[in-house]
């Protein structure tokens, strides 16, 4: 029974590939970000509904997040598949993320004509804000990832892997308010808020020396003032800290903060911190999960090249789903060109054209694929969820 419907799932993906297609494209010419995604869950769930899925919208108190879902009332497993939808600033669809909600609709949708007969249950949980504030987390928080055996999604990249490490973060907002005064008249009046923010940067330079090599900071300033000769009363900063770890994340952070204090006392200023969204999680892998699909994969025609888990790596609230129920996260090779990185102008592109179809397609039949084995074998999942206890 099981090659019987995998190999309908792969005529049903084809069959679907224009809608699907279509999807895609649509998401890519409607970049919206973090928790403004309007447009593209009414397009979601549109085509969820005209396929007969019931939706929810609004879960865990995210105004764009959504579940669909289809099946038995008891079924042998529950299998969620995870969409992200989210855009980046200026660069638009530069992670891919049209792909990543296009192919796990596009598996819940290949499997929903064979649940009857696997006796099984899909869920498509629409997660918003992948790329800031952690969309995940609020559902994570809320319960919605309770009674579910298996979280599913594919990430594109420029590579197909099965497992990344993945760095855990936290999202900083710094503010430092001084005193304005005529920058050339009276400098000795004001307190230089952007002098602040310059000091932070030496300081948090200083410290790297002494970091870990899996550490990060990053950041930007956001506010520098108003003009050349007014001494800035205000100046304002995003940073990101990372770490393989929460504990030496929440060290890092200590360390941190203490750069940023000591600016505002080098400088008369005062300091204002704010964490900017939740605390993303290290991502905990299952390699049962990432056997069975490395061997659909291979069916497909697709080869996996593993690189070192714990190189070129980011971050993603998919971590902290990670941490409560058994995850499945590889990616998927949109180009062959290594140069060609997520968060850049040319992986923007690859994912709205050609390059980007095809592995919208790929990941749809091998996420679906996957989730069959998981439905016709207890066993195999009896191991999933036992690796997921004892890791």
């Amino acid at each position: 029974m099981k090659i019987h419907i995998k190999n309908e799932i792969v005529t049903t993906v084809d069959q679907l590939s224009n809608e699907l297609i279509t999807t895609s494209h649509f998401l890519h010419q409607h970049p919206e970000l973090a928790y403004e995604e309007r447009e593209s869950v009414q397009h979601l769930t549109s085509l969820l509904r005209a396929h007969g899925f019931e939706i929810i919208e609004g879960i865990g108190g995210l105004p764009t997040a959504f579940v669909a879902s289809a099946g038995v009332d008891h079924p042998s497993a529950t299998i969620a598949f995870l969409a992200e939808y989210d855009a980046l600033p200026s660069l638009g669809h530069a992670c891919g993320h049209n792909l990543i909600a296009t192919s796990s609709i596009g598996a819940a949708l290949a499997l929903q004509p064979s649940l009857a007969a696997l006796e099984g249950r899909v869920l498509v949980i629409g997660c918003p804000a992948e790329e800031k504030g952690g969309g995940k987390i609020a559902l994570v928080k809320a319960g919605l990832f309770a009674n579910i055996d298996a979280a599913l999604l594919v990430h594109p990249s420029n590579r197909t892997e099965l497992f990344k490490d993945a760095l855990a973060m936290l999202p900083l907002r710094i503010e430092f308010f001084g005193k304005a005064s005529h920058a050339a008249a009276a400098p000795h009046l004001g307190i230089n808020a952007l002098d602040a923010v310059v000091l932070a940067f030496t300081n948090l330079n200083a410290l790297r020396q002494q970091l870990r090599p899996d550490a990060r900071i990053h950041g930007i300033i956001t506010d520098g003032g108003r003009a050349p000769n007014i001494i800035p009363d205000y100046a304002a900063a995003r940073f990101c800290i990372r770490a393989l770890d929460l504990d030496y994340l929440h060290d890092l952070r200590r360390r941190v903060v203490a750069c940023f204090e000591a600016a505002a006392q080098a400088t008369g200023a005062t300091v204002a911190i704010q964490e900017e969204g939740e605390e993303y999680h290290p991502m905990k892998c299952n390699r049962t999960l990432g056997a069975l699909f490395q061997a659909n994969l291979e069916t497909l025609g697709e080869q996996v090249e593993q690189t070192p888990e714990d190189q070129e790596l980011g971050s993603t609230d998919v971590g902290n789903v990670s941490q409560v129920v058994p995850t499945l996260h590889p990616t998927i090779a949109l180009t062959d060109r290594l140069d060609v990185v997520c968060h850049s102008a040319a992986f923007a592109e690859a994912a709205g054209g050609p390059a980007g179809d095809r592995a919208t397609l790929l990941a749809t039949k091998a996420l679906a694929m996957t989730a069959v084995d998981l439905f016709t074998d207890p066993a195999r999942l009896r191991q999933v969820r036992e690796e997921f206890q004892h890791a």
